[in-house]
């Protein structure tokens, strides 16, 4: 009986090593659980899923590039008034005279007289010239089209408060001094610039007047 038992138990003992040792295998065998590889949050996810940034905006990029070219534009109207000009205007107030204009631009379409002073126009050349008695040159104006598209609030924004703001005839005028010498003024009757006028208030007193 007792060797009986032992046959049984020795088959029995067998198989339960035989099962230890292979569940031993299986788990040395099984790969580990693959970590996520996806990063918290990349560059790219963010940008996508993030707010669009409205200056991205068509329209929008294209009113700062706008804005931009008005204030560069602004700028080099102060450089260039500073010596008594405008752009595209190589006869400066104060120490050219009339004759000279017309020795190069030929005759004005047009002539004009207000208090005592002269106008001269040259349409080709959108610039308009004040002249003295003793027909020197006091004022400086220039109609071009890219100073009309310059808003009084642009202007604001780059030079800040003018010294002074008349209105006549409709027209609101922002004068600035850019020195002792000049004066700059942005004349329009809305909200853009009509023409910018750069005087030399010492020399429109009527110099040699009778």
């Amino acid at each position: 009986m007792k060797r009986t038992v032992k046959t049984f138990f020795i088959p029995c003992l067998f198989v339960l090593l035989v099962g230890c040792s292979n569940d031993q295998e299986k788990q040395s065998t099984t790969s580990p659980p693959k970590q996520s590889t996806t990063s918290p949050s990349s560059p790219n996810q963010t940008q996508n899923n993030g707010p669009k940034n409205p200056s991205n905006n068509p329209s929008n990029s294209q009113q700062n590039i706008t804005d931009n070219k008005n204030a560069t534009l602004i700028h080099e109207i102060v450089t260039l008034a500073k010596v008594g000009t405008v752009k595209n205007c190589s006869f400066p107030a104060d120490t050219t005279v009339i004759d000279q204009v017309i020795a190069k631009w030929g005759k004005p379409d047009q002539q004009d007289f207000v208090a005592g002073n002269r106008y001269f126009t040259y349409t080709s050349h959108g610039i308009v010239f004040g002249v003295n008695k003793g027909e020197q040159i006091f004022d400086v104006r220039s109609y071009s089209k890219e100073i009309q598209l310059i808003t009084f609030d642009e202007v604001n924004g780059v030079l800040g408060k003018p010294n002074e703001i008349h209105y006549s005839n409709g027209d609101t005028i922002w004068v600035y001094n850019v020195n002792e010498k000049f004066q700059l003024k942005f004349i329009g009757s809305k909200s853009t610039i009509n023409h910018i006028s750069v005087f030399c208030p010492a020399d429109a007193k009527n110099q040699m007047a009778g």
